[in-house]
């Protein structure tokens, strides 16, 4: 349920391996050891998040997977199975392309942008393992083949159009058709246009939230000198637009060859100029919650690096601030190390906001892709050992950093006097927010906690401010005992219903990131009272059965299907995996624990004698389980290593 964690089985493995999956190792340790000579803004965290191949531009499926491109032949999805902030596994899903950079999900499909042309593969975050180069779809076959500035970038835009990227095949020269442009289509590859012109070579593009224009970065002129022309962040809130290349190389500088030549149209200048062959790529506007409020709407471009200037400038992280009506306000070092001295020891290409509001950069010559956090600094509250004297408290979760949570249900069924407590690090603790009903079993996800209360779903910010999501009369059937959270990866919230005590009203249910509710589990389907959830993969969730004691696996697509796969634990309330897979489901009934090394084995018991073992979490350092024994008032930790 909680600070989940899935393994990574043999079997899986194998399989991963059969099909071409590749997973880095070498010289990782080093580029783990010069994280400490990054400099980052207070309370902010970099670790690496996979190592990849030629990792460059990046895109994020709908189950959490990380698509990623390369300018080689290879395409790779990065898998965090057990949401632990760390790729699992790597998988090869195409190694038969030509400059494979670019690289956007839409409706279902990945698109990849090869030098030449742009293919679409349906499905990828329904089975990693589908036969791709059998499904690929050509959708556009025009590209320039020129392998100058051939490496493609793609983002879908407001209109639901793709759009794409398409250097000029040389340091300066007079483009041919689409050469040195911003293309658009429909989603299919139909109706193509040019959309923007005068672009030497973007390799970065993302739509500003509040207005929807088209931001894009570009490379000026090589060979001009080591502080001209500067390199570009730009701006087109409409089509048509031409943005002076190649009659200026870069800024308002102008080329020798080219400075008594004009445009047949207006040029437009960039909205900010920076430092000349710092490399400019890939950005992102930054829309978490994770960040300081600050940071909110501002963008982050990764600067690869310059490769022939006297003194080596970029290899860092900028962030471009914008003021309240939209526009650049200016610039600034976000993040620099990866130069030292003259020496540079990587190179920032691409930016991926994650939902929990973290960001990922790609790093083409480490072959890794970074993490970047804020807040999250690992503690643990184990220490302190067994809490007492709660009222009913049922589940418990565990923030990045330090805090717990704790549902306290006060009087069962007494309305009001529910509530949410804070326990610090150092064992402290206070209300969080109070007025609830019998608030049970919770998540958290973009730094808000998601309660189940009784016939309701809330939402608590971590100043304790809380929204109703969904009320009793939202839902398609009767809400009798809402008991269990599950949030996805994409932010889909799944809720169990326990029904009444003979499994009437029984239920799973889905609020959408739309907040469109659904039962995608009913009464009479085959689980008595559902209870404790746990995501088991994409579209895949454990639910444990509190009127049985079975333990069951629930596929949520293409179609709904159910598989029982144990049996034996009494009240089954809450379950968690740890960091090496091993799965843990509690027994409110008999107050005990138990672990297993996979969903279908042996369950061993790990603790028991307790009056009510509620639902579990896992302990932010993965060192314990957390197990409210609701009845007697106590969180008792487990541990586990």
């Amino acid at each position: 349920m909680k600070n989940k964690f899935s393994p990574i089985y043999s079997t899986v493995m194998a399989t991963m391996l059969s099909m071409g999956s590749y997973s880095a190792f070498a010289d990782v340790d080093d580029v783990r050891a010069n994280l400490s000579k990054l400099n980052l803004p207070a309370g902010f965290a970099i670790d690496i998040y996979a190592e990849v191949p030629g990792a460059r531009q990046m895109t994020l499926g709908t189950t959490g997977t990380v698509f990623v491109g390369t300018r080689d032949n290879s395409v790779y999805a990065v898998v965090d199975k057990n949401k632990d902030h760390t790729a699992d596994y790597i998988v090869t899903m195409m190694d038969d392309m030509n400059v494979a950079n670019g690289v956007a999900m839409h409706d279902g499909y990945l698109y990849v942008a090869e030098q030449n042309r742009i293919t679409r593969y349906a499905a990828p975050d329904f089975d990693l393992k589908l036969p791709f180069k059998q499904m690929r779809e050509v959708i556009y076959d025009s590209l320039p083949d020129k392998f100058h500035h051939g490496w493609r970038y793609l983002t879908f835009g407001p209109d639901e159009k793709l759009y794409v990227t398409v250097g000029a095949p040389c340091n300066i020269c007079a483009p041919e058709g689409i050469e040195a442009s911003i293309i658009r289509m429909n989603a299919d590859g139909s109706e193509v246009e040019t959309f923007a012109k005068g672009i030497r070579n973007s390799v970065g593009m993302d739509f500003q939230p509040n207005t929807g224009t088209l931001y894009f970065t570009d490379n000026g002129v090589d060979m001009m000198g080591d502080d001209i022309p500067h390199g570009e962040l730009n701006a087109a809130p409409k089509a048509d637009m031409h943005f002076g290349f190649p009659f200026y190389a870069g800024g308002k500088e102008r080329h020798q060859d080219w400075q008594n030549k004009q445009p047949d149209q207006q040029v437009t200048y960039p909205e900010l100029e920076l430092q000349a062959h710092s490399a400019n790529l890939g950005f992102k506007f930054y829309t978490g919650q994770q960040f300081p409020s600050e940071y909110q709407h501002d963008a982050i471009i990764a600067q690869h690096g310059s490769w022939n200037r006297n003194s080596p400038v970029g290899y860092q992280l900028i962030r471009v601030t914008f003021d309240q009506n939209n526009s650049v306000s200016g610039h600034e070092i976000f993040i620099d190390g990866w130069l030292n001295n003259g020496e540079m020891w990587g190179r920032p290409t691409d930016v991926l906001q994650m939902p929990d509001g973290s960001l990922l950069v790609s790093d083409d010559y480490n072959d890794v892709i970074y993490r970047i956090s804020y807040g999250e600094q690992k503690t643990s509250i184990t220490n302190t050992g067994t809490l007492t004297e709660l009222s009913m408290p049922e589940s418990v979760i565990s923030h990045p950093d330090g805090r717990v949570f704790i549902t306290e249900i006060g009087g069962f069924g007494t309305n009001g006097d529910g509530k949410v407590t804070q326990v610090n690090p150092d064992g402290s603790r206070q209300t969080l927010t109070d007025g609830l009903n019998d608030p049970k079993g919770m998540d958290l996800f973009n730094n808000q906690l998601y309660v189940a209360d009784v016939n309701q779903v809330i939402r608590i910010d971590l100043n304790g401010d809380k929204t109703i999501i969904a009320n009793a009369n939202d839902f398609p059937s009767k809400a009798v005992f809402l008991n269990d959270i599950e949030i996805d990866g994409n932010g889909n919230v799944y809720i169990s219903d326990s029904g009444d005590d003979n499994g009437k009203y029984g239920a799973i249910y889905k609020i959408a990131t739309d907040g469109q509710i659904t039962e995608v589990f009913g009464e009479l389907s085959g689980i008595k009272r559902p209870n404790g959830l746990l995501m088991d993969g994409p579209n895949k969730l454990l639910v444990a059965d509190f009127g049985t004691g079975d333990l069951f696996q629930l596929t949520l697509a293409p179609e709904v299907q159910l598989i029982h796969l144990n049996s034996g634990f009494g009240g089954a309330d809450g379950l968690v995996r740890d960091s090496d897979g091993l799965l843990y489901i509690s027994d409110w009934a008999n107050g005990k624990v138990w672990q297993l090394t996979d969903a279908k084995a042996t369950p061993q018991l790990i603790t028991h004698g307790h009056q009510s073992a509620a639902d579990i979490a896992l302990s932010v350092d993965g060192k314990s389980i957390l197990m409210p024994d609701m009845k007697a008032g106590k969180l008792v930790p487990l541990a586990i290593k």
